[in-house]
Formats: structure tokens, sequence, C-alpha cells
């Protein structure tokens, strides 16, 4: 298994390394940061993410909007975290990961950031979200 390294785009002192790889077999992205702290997406809960960060934002750039009290009281604007909040089962601390999932998914060329630190947003750039390629995309970048 070959482990990528990253890194998230918040502040200095915010910024968390991160190491991630997908497991092929079993269709799913595992990330793990600095501190232990763990995350996984199925690669079908990636496709309904693209899709509907898609459907809402099309190729307009759209905020990470991942803050854990907002998210948990319902009050956070519509973007990446509450797109994955939006999922089946999701959780507000499953949301935790769009910051990761987010440079992941810019790595694979799927999305564009908007270079900046606070105000953190991203923009679809592609969108052939078919399993095979997202699964191409998400292996072989973890090669690199």
């Amino acid at each position: 298994m070959t482990v990528h390294k990253s890194i998230t785009h918040g502040p200095a002192h915010r910024r968390r390394h991160f190491d991630w790889h997908f497991e092929n077999g079993r269709k799913l992205l595992h990330i793990k940061n600095e501190r232990g702290r763990e995350h996984e997406f199925a690669l079908d809960e990636m496709q309904a993410i693209l899709r509907m960060l898609h459907s809402v934002f099309g190729m307009d750039f759209f905020p990470l909007a991942n803050n854990v009290e907002l998210l948990g009281n319902g009050t956070e604007q519509t973007g990446f975290g509450t797109t994955i909040v939006a999922q089946a089962d999701a959780t507000v601390s499953h949301a935790q990961g769009a910051s990761y999932l987010g440079v992941v998914l810019e790595e694979c060329g799927y999305l564009e950031w908007n270079q900046q630190h606070v105000g953190i947003e991203w923009r679809i750039i592609d969108t052939d979200f078919s399993a095979g390629e997202l699964a191409t995309r998400l292996s072989a970048r973890a090669m690199q």
C-alpha cells in the first residue's frame, strides 16, 4: 500500500499534515492526520458529494462550510461540509473531513482551490464522477 502525504489549506497555525490512501478493493479512501484523527469516505459517497456540489454550485466556487458549531445547530452555510453531513448516516464529525477530502479531490483533478487560507473555497473543474474514473484517479494519485 502506498500512502500519499498532503496538507490542508487553512491558516499556518491550523493546517494539518495528513496521509491518505485509496483501498481499491473496498473502494474506500482512508485519511489520517498528524494527530491521529481518521476519516473514511466510500467511493459511492464521494460520487454523491461531487454530484450534489455540482448540482447546487455548478462550476462556481463553494465554501468549505464545516464549522462544528454551525453544522451541529444546522446554521452552517451550504457548502462542502453541509453536503457531507447531508449524506445518509453522516455526522458532524464526518463532515469535519471536508478540509481533507477537498485537498484529495483537488490533487486528483476534480477541484480547484481559491488559494485563500481563510475563506477556503473550491470549484469543480472536472465532472467525470464515474466510479471507474474516480477510483482510477484516487489509486493513481496515491501511488505518486
